[in-house]
C-alpha cells in the first residue's frame, strides 16, 4: 500500500504533530533498548522541548493534511528520522529518507551519517536497505533533561552522497 505523500520543510504550525509523533516513534522504537529511566524521561514536553533547534533543519511528510514522519538535518547527520506506526510500509520512510538525503546533497553534504540505537533492529534493516553503510557502534552520547552524561551502544551509519551540480 503506497499514501500520496508530500514532502516540505518544518513549518512553526507543525510543532505539535511532530511532537506527538515524535513522541510515539520513538517509545516505539527505542523503549525496549534504552533503560528505563531514560525512557521515562522522554515525556511529550522533553520533545518539545528537543525541537527547537532541529526546526531550521526540519523536513515533514504529510498525507492528507496530517503529518506522519519528519526528519531533521544538523551538519552531516540525519539527527532524527521518525515515521507514524500506520505509515509503515507504505514506502513513506524510504522517500522522507530519500528526500533528506537530497537535502543534505543540495547543503553540500557528501558525506552523511545516521546515528541507530543497538537494539532497534527494525530502524538497522531499514538504513541498510536503503544503502546506508553500518560503520561499526560506538557508546554515543543519549539526550537527558538534566545535561548529565549518559552513553548508549550505538550505530553509526554513513553514506556517500552524489553532489547536485
Amino acid at each position: 500500500m503506497s499514501i500520496a505523500t508530500a514532502f516540505r520543510p518544518f513549518r512553526p504550525d507543525d510543532r505539535a504533530a511532530i511532537v506527538r509523533l515524535w513522541h510515539d516513534a520513538w517509545h516505539d522504537g527505542h523503549a525496549s533498548v534504552l533503560p528505563a529511566h531514560a525512557v521515562a524521561e522522554r515525556t511529550l514536553e522533553s520533545f518539545e522541548l528537543r525541537l527547537g533547534p532541529l526546526e531550521a533543519g526540519g523536513l515533514v511528510a504529510e498525507a492528507a493534511g496530517e503529518i506522519i514522519g519528519f526528519s531533521a538535518i544538523e551538519g552531516n547527520e540525519v539527527d532524527q528520522f521518525y515515521v507514524a506506526a500506520k505509515a509503515r510500509g507504505t514506502g513513506l520512510a524510504s522517500g522522507l529518507l530519500a528526500t533528506t538525503e537530497m537535502e543534505l546533497a543540495r547543503r553540500g553534504v557528501r558525506d552523511a551519517v545516521i546515528q541507530c540505537s543497538a537494539g532497534n533492529d527494525r530502524a538497522h534493516r531499514f538504513y541498510a536497505r536503503a544503502g546506508w553503510r553500518d560503520s561499526g557502534v560506538r557508546q554515543a552520547p543519549i539526550w537527558t533533561p538534566d545535561g548529565r552524561h549518559e552513553t548508549h551502544p550505538t550505530h553509526i551509519f554513513v553514506k556517500q552522497l552524489s553532489s547536485l551540480d
